[in-house]
C-alpha cells in the first residue's frame, strides 16, 4: 500500500502534469474574456444551431413554410444555457403562436420568466408574433449559466391531443453578451471539470507505462485545444461539466482492469508484445470502450436503435421468439441470439438501456484484441497486429455501428471475429471434441446474431471449402476441411430446422414478388446508378475508412498473397474470400437499383484493418518522404473520425448508416 501512495504520489505531482493544468486554465480564463455570442434554432432537433439541450420540457419539434421551425414549450419550461460565464447577456427569442392567438375569447397571455433565483418578470405577450429582447444581469446567472424558467397558464388548443401547452417559441434564439470593463469570470465548474480530468487522464497514461514525457505529448492537444471550443460551442462544452469527469474516471477503471487482465491474457497464449507496443495495445482499447461507450453518456447524444433494442429484447424475453422486421420495406427474420445470450445480465441491477451500451461498448474495444491475436498468431509479427487493432479502432466505421446502436451487428461482428480467430488459431487441427463444439456454437451465434452477417458468413463458407480443398497439400490439411464442413453444416442444419424454417412461408412469398425487381416488391422507386456510385465513394470509401487504408487493403492483401507462408494459412484466403463476398454486394445495387443488401462494408472492416496495416508498414518502410505521406495519411482519417464521432456526440448528427 506504501509503494502505491508513492507511486501516486509521485504521478500526481510530476510538474509536467502541473504545467497542463496551468495552461489549459489560463487558456479557459483568457477564452472567458471575449465577447460571448451564441445561437440556437428553436424546432431543429440535430445538428449545427439544434435546440437540444436547451430548451427543457417542450413538446416535439414542428415545422411549416409560414413559420419555419418552432417548439411548443409547456406551461412550465425552461431555457436552459451553460458556458456563459459571469457577465451580463441580452437573449432574443420570437414567440411565433401563445394561447390568446389561437383562442380569441381568451385572455392576454402573460408569459412568468425567472433567471435563476432572480425576481419573477412578468411580460404580456403581443396578439401576433413578436421577437422579444431580454436583458439578463450577471447576478442572475449561477457560475455563468443560464436558466430562464418560463411560465404561462396551461391550455389545450381544439383539436390537438396535446395537454399543457405554453408558448410556442420559433427560429433563431439567440444570446449575445453586454460589454464588461472588469474580468470576466469562467464557469468554475467547467474548468474545475477539465483540471480533473486531465489529472484522470494523466493517471491513466501513467497506469499503461506511458512515459512521463510521452504523456505529457499525449494529453497536450487536448489541454490546449479543449478552452478553444469556447470559441464556437462553449454551452455544449459545459454540459458535459460532469460528462468528462464521468468519461475520465471510465477510462482510469478501464485502464486499471486493461493492465490486471489482459497481459495475464496474453502471456496464457504466449502472445505478449513487447513493452513498447503492450501499451499502445491496451491504450486502444480503452480509446475504443471510452468513445465509443462512455461518448453516449454526454447529455442528450444521439440515441440510435437503443429502444428499438430494448422493445425488441422485451418481446423475445416474453415468448415472441421468432421477430419478423422490416428492412426498407421488405419483411425479413430479426434473429435475436443476443437478447437471450444477454438476458441473465439483465438481473443485474442495471438499466437494460445502460446495459446495451455497455456489451456494445466492451465488443468494440475487446475486438482490439481479437485482431491483434489473429495478426499474431498467424504471421508473428506483434507490430502488424497492433496496428491492425490502431486501424480498426480509429477508422469511423465502428463509430457508425455504435452511434446507430447497431447492438446485434456490432454482436454478431464480434462473435464473427472470435470464430475467424479460432479456425486461424487452430488451423487445420479441429478434430479435438470442445473445440469442436465451441465452433458448432460460434457458427450458431453468427447465424442467429445478425442475419446479414448469416448471410455473408455462409457466401464465405461456401467458397472457402472448395477453395481450401484445392490448397491442401497434406492429409492434415484436407482433413481440417473436411471438419470444417461437417461443423458449418451442423451449425446451418441447426438454425435451418429450428429457427429459419419458421419464416419459410415468408421468404417463399417475398422471393416470388421479388422476382418482379426488389423495387416493385418494396414499393420504393429505382436508385440511379450515379447515385450509388456517389454513395459509395463518399458514404463507403471515404466516411467509413478514410479511402486510405482501403487502398493500402488492397496492396497489402496482394502482398499477403505471394508470401508462400501466408499462403498456408487461413487468414489470407479468409481476406481475399471477404473481400470477394463484399464486392458482390456493392455491385448488387447496380443490378436491381434498390438499396436492399448486407451490410457487407463493415462485413470486410476487420479485412482492411489487417490487410491495410500490411500496406501501411510496407509505405512506413519506403522512407523519409513515404512516413510524411502516413502520417498525413492518419491525420486525415483521425480528423475524419474525430469530426463524425464530435457531431453525433454533441449535435445528434447521424452519419450515413454504416452498409
Amino acid at each position: 500500500m506504501s509503494c502505491a501512495k508513492q507511486w501516486a504520489k509521485r504521478v500526481v505531482g510530476d510538474w509536467r502534469l502541473g504545467l497542463l493544468i496551468v495552461a489549459s486554465s489560463s487558456l479557459i480564463l483568457l477564452m472567458a474574456q471575449l465577447p460571448f455570442t451564441y445561437t440556437f434554432i428553436a424546432g431543429k432537433e440535430r445538428g449545427a444551431f439544434s435546440d437540444q439541450p436547451f430548451l427543457q420540457q417542450v413538446h416535439a419539434a414542428e415545422a411549416n413554410d409560414d413559420w419555419g421551425r418552432w417548439r411548443w414549450m409547456r406551461s412550465q419550461s425552461l431555457i436552459d444555457v451553460p458556458g456563459i460565464g459571469q457577465r451580463s447577456v441580452i437573449l432574443r427569442f420570437r414567440v411565433v403562436s401563445h394561447r390568446a392567438q389561437r383562442q380569441p375569447d381568451a385572455p392576454p397571455t402573460i408569459l412568468q420568466m425567472q433567471s435563476g433565483n432572480g425576481p419573477v418578470v412578468p411580460l404580456t405577450l403581443r396578439l401576433e408574433g413578436a421577437r422579444y429582447h431580454v436583458l439578463l444581469p450577471a447576478a442572475t446567472l449561477d457560475d455563468g449559466r443560464l436558466n430562464l424558467h418560463l411560465t404561462t397558464e396551461s391550455w389545450q388548443n381544439e383539436g390537438d391531443r396535446r395537454g399543457d401547452l405554453g408558448i410556442a417559441i420559433g427560429e433563431a434564439v439567440s444570446l449575445q453578451s453586454v460589454p464588461s470593463s472588469g474580468l470576466v469570470i469562467p464557469p468554475l465548474s467547467l474548468m474545475l471539470a477539465w483540471v480533473i480530468s486531465l489529472v484522470l487522464l494523466w493517471v491513466t497514461l501513467r497506469v499503461l507505462a506511458f512515459t512521463p514525457v510521452t504523456t505529457w505529448w499525449l494529453l497536450l492537444p487536448l489541454a490546449l485545444g479543449v478552452p478553444w471550443l469556447l470559441l464556437y460551442e462553449a454551452p455544449r462544452l459545459a454540459f458535459g461539466t460532469f460528462w468528462v469527469i464521468q468519461a475520465s474516471l471510465i477510462a482510469l477503471v478501464s485502464a486499471l482492469l486493461s493492465v490486471l487482465l489482459v497481459p495475464p491474457f496474453l502471456r496464457a497464449l504466449l502472445w505478449v508484445p513487447p513493452p513498447q507496443l503492450l501499451r499502445w495495445l491496451l491504450l486502444l482499447l480503452v480509446l475504443s470502450f471510452v468513445l465509443k461507450f462512455g461518448a453516449r453518456l454526454y447529455p442528450e447524444a444521439m440515441p440510435g436503435d437503443l429502444q428499438l433494442h430494448v422493445n425488441r429484447y422485451s418481446h423475445t424475453v416474453l415468448g415472441q421468439v421468432y421477430i419478423l422486421a422490416q428492412h426498407r420495406g421488405l419483411p425479413f427474420p430479426f434473429p435475436n441470439a443476443l437478447y437471450i445470450v444477454m438476458a441473465p445480465l439483465t438481473l443485474l441491477p442495471i438499466s437494460i438501456h445502460v446495459l446495451f451500451e455497455v456489451l456494445g461498448g466492451l465488443f468494440e474495444a475487446t475486438t482490439v484484441l481479437l485482431l491483434y491475436l489473429m495478426v499474431t498468431r498467424a504471421t508473428g509479427h506483434a507490430r502488424w497486429g497492433v496496428l491492425s487493432a490502431a486501424l480498426y479502432a480509429l477508422t469511423a466505421g465502428g463509430f457508425m455501428n455504435s452511434w446507430f446502436a447497431f447492438e446485434t451487428q456490432i454482436a454478431g461482428q464480434w462473435v464473427t471475429l472470435l470464430l475467424i480467430l479460432l479456425l486461424v488459431w487452430h488451423w487445420p487441427q479441429y478434430q479435438q471434441w470442445l473445440l469442436l463444439g465451441g465452433l458448432v456454437m460460434l457458427f450458431i451465434q453468427v447465424f442467429l446474431g445478425h442475419i446479414g452477417q448469416a448471410i455473408n458468413t455462409t457466401l464465405v463458407g461456401i467458397l472457402l471449402i472448395p477453395l481450401l480443398w484445392w490448397q491442401a497439400r497434406t492429409r492434415h490439411e484436407q482433413h481440417g476441411v473436411r471438419w470444417l464442413l461437417l461443423i458449418g453444416l451442423i451449425a446451418g442444419v441447426f438454425v435451418a430446422l429450428f429457427y429459419y424454417s419458421a419464416f419459410w412461408g415468408t421468404m417463399m412469398e417475398m422471393l416470388q414478388i421479388a422476382q418482379s425487381g426488389l423495387n416493385n416488391a418494396t414499393g420504393r422507386r429505382p436508385i440511379p446508378r450515379e447515385e450509388t456510385l456517389q454513395v459509395l465513394w463518399y458514404g463507403g470509401l471515404i466516411t467509413h475508412f478514410g479511402f486510405f487504408p482501403v487502398l493500402l487493403a488492397v496492396a497489402g492483401a496482394l502482398l499477403m498473397l505471394q508470401n508462400q507462408r501466408m499462403r498456408r494459412s487461413l487468414l489470407v484466403w479468409l481476406i481475399w474470400l471477404s473481400f470477394a463476398v463484399s464486392l458482390s454486394q456493392a455491385l448488387l445495387p447496380l443490378i436491381t437499383l434498390n438499396s436492399i443488401t448486407t451490410r457487407w462494408l463493415m462485413f470486410s472492416a476487420w479485412a482492411i484493418a489487417i490487410s491495410g496495416a500490411l500496406g501501411w508498414l510496407h509505405l512506413w518502410s519506403r522512407g523519409r518522404a513515404a512516413r510524411i505521406v502516413t502520417w498525413a495519411m492518419a491525420g486525415y482519417i483521425c480528423w475524419l473520425t474525430l469530426s463524425l464521432w464530435a457531431a453525433a456526440m454533441a449535435w445528434r448528427l447521424p452519419p450515413i448508416e454504416p452498409f
